[in-house]
């Protein structure tokens, strides 16, 4: 993550996932000969009663459920609580519990259930009216944190309070692998759509063993990107490219990270960031250069002793909190890093300055 969200933890809407912690724990892991009925709270009694899916699927893995034995009981109500624990699992303090390892009749009714109730439970008026809305959350966190850009790239499009409907939120530890988490909002995470579906999709983020960033942690170290321009391509990488064989290569311009630990690299690993950053800036390169070209040409006249390099230094400092400037400015400092570059702007200023 380049950034990370403040949480508002006092939002009712976390209170939602309490009440299917208590199905588990107080319902379906004290499963006796008793109905099931019997042993709901009057809050879930309440669902139980006026929402046909919910009772279908509740009265199912009650009677699942009275067949396990202690053990396995015990087993159900620790992996839940273990694949709830979000931030420790991020920070590896803790592991998950792989559910292949729960009573394979227990595992084929539960899956169903927790994987729906991101849509279905959450939805209904019941919830939402004592709850509140995932909308009304989304909005408070959105005017919280401040984010028009997607918090996990830097610059992905997010959709704000005055946007129709919402960004979609990330099952951050995915649905497919932590159903119990379906509806914890402490792993839901609004991040923009190629984050989301195009890079991570489904894939199981603690699948290697190594830590994560935690979108909601309190602290979270300030990422900055360091770009390297190779000088053999400096003539590639300040014209348009017109065909293959001039397309710029992950070779000529290297992105890397100041902070080199497993975190950052599961970041980028998970996410594809290093390759989704080389994109943008390849694709940005021209333009990003002629600005530059342009700003010495504008003002070598009209200011004494005004240089190439104050014309990198100005257009740094303008830009740097524009759209993509924390991939401009790192790329704009390696080209005027180059004395062969810079000389030769200070002496044709114009297009095709490089002839080698």
């Amino acid at each position: 993550m380049l950034k990370v969200y403040t949480a508002i933890e006092d939002n009712d809407i976390y209170k939602a996932h309490i009440l299917i912690e208590d199905l588990v724990n107080k319902v379906w892991c004290k499963a006796d000969n008793q109905q099931c009925k019997s042993k709901l709270t009057s809050e879930l009694k309440d669902l139980y009663e006026n929402q046909p899916w919910f009772e279908k699927h509740v009265r199912n893995i009650y009677r699942v459920c009275k067949n396990l034995n202690t053990n396995e009981k015990k087993a159900f109500k620790k992996a839940f609580k273990n694949n709830n624990r979000i931030e420790d699992l991020c920070e590896g303090v803790i592991k998950p519990v792989d559910l292949s390892t729960l009573d394979k009749e227990l595992l084929k009714a539960i899956k169903p259930f927790f994987k729906k109730l991101y849509t279905q439970f959450l939805e209904w008026k019941t919830i939402r009216d004592k709850y509140g809305d995932k909308k009304n959350y989304y909005d408070s966190l959105n005017i919280s944190n401040g984010f028009k850009e997607c918090p996990c790239c830097g610059y992905g499009d997010l959709k704000t309070i005055y946007s129709k409907g919402r960004s979609a939120f990330d099952h951050y530890l995915p649905l497919k692998h932590y159903p119990f988490s379906s509806i914890n909002f402490n792993n839901l995470v609004p991040i923009c759509t190629t984050c989301n579906s195009d890079e991570k999709g489904e894939v199981d983020v603690l699948k290697k063993g190594k830590p994560i960033y935690y979108p909601f942690a309190k602290t979270h170290p300030k990422i900055e990107v360091i770009v390297d321009v190779k000088s053999k391509a400096l003539k590639k990488l300040i014209e348009p490219t017109n065909d293959l064989k001039s397309k710029i290569t992950k070779s000529e311009i290297i992105v890397d990270f100041n902070i080199k630990d497993d975190k950052t690299e599961s970041w980028d690993r998970i996410f594809d960031i290093k390759s989704r950053y080389f994109g943008k800036i390849a694709d940005n390169r021209v333009g990003w250069f002629k600005k530059v070209d342009q700003q010495y040409k504008n003002y070598k006249e009209r200011i004494n002793n005004y240089s190439v390099e104050d014309a990198f230094e100005d257009v740094i400092k303008a830009d740097s909190n524009e759209h993509l400037g924390f991939l401009k400015v790192p790329y704009l400092n390696s080209l005027k890093l180059n004395t062969h570059l810079v000389k030769a702007i200070g002496e044709v200023s114009g297009s095709s300055i490089m002839n080698s």
